[in-house]
């Protein structure tokens, strides 16, 4: 009875084995890389989301833009026999167009030109020029944009069709697409031969 009595304390005191360390560590790593990986995984989900969200919200400050200004113009104003008309050019990625300038009893006094175009030194941003106001970035993060008429079977932005579609597919995640469409109101407004037409010398934008 003493013999097995020993056997067993000095069982207890000898401890692991160096097999047992290592299976309990084996676990341990197992479940810490795993936790690991969660964690990595959903700060990508999160990054991702974020991002999804920056450029949607970059998307659709452009097109806004756009809608804005281009909202209120003619697609062909008529100024002392001089067209200045809404055009669509460097491979639908520029276009022109004139706003009107109000007076406070809605009279036309003016006509600003407006532009929007990818900016040339960093084709992620879409740059804005109204009248002789130096042009400004109103968007990043563009992959590409593109500007039509918005009629089916439309070749131009003109009095018969006074509808301007606008895409814009931005860059980093999964190219994210947002498309806007605005139609001109004052195709009836007409402009005096008096009215001011204020724009940056030609090929100065």
């Amino acid at each position: 009875m003493r013999t097995k009595f020993l056997k067993m304390i000095l069982c207890k005191e000898r401890g692991y084995t160096l097999i047992e360390v290592m299976v309990v560590l084996g676990i341990f790593l197992f479940l810490f890389a795993a936790f690991a990986r969660i964690l990595l995984n959903s700060e990508r989900t999160w990054q991702t989301g974020k991002n999804k969200l920056v450029e949607a919200a970059q998307a659709r400050r452009a097109t806004d833009k756009v809608v804005g200004l281009a909202r209120e113009a003619n697609p062909d104003w008529v100024v002392a026999g001089i067209h200045y008309s809404t055009t669509i050019t460097e491979s639908n990625t520029r276009i022109d167009f004139y706003a009107p300038i109000l007076n406070s009893t809605g009279n036309l006094t003016s006509l600003k030109k407006v532009t929007f175009k990818l900016n040339p030194s960093n084709s992620s941003q879409l740059l804005l020029k109204e009248g002789t106001q130096p042009e400004r970035v109103i968007a990043a993060a563009i992959d590409s944009i593109y500007f039509d008429c918005g009629c089916s079977g439309c070749t131009a932005v003109d009095t018969t069709c006074p509808r301007i579609a606008v895409n814009v597919i931005t860059r980093k995640n999964a190219l994210f697409n947002w498309t806007a469409q605005v139609t001109m109101r004052n195709t009836n407004m007409v402009a005096a031969d008096d009215v001011e037409v204020v724009e940056p010398p030609a090929g100065e934008f």
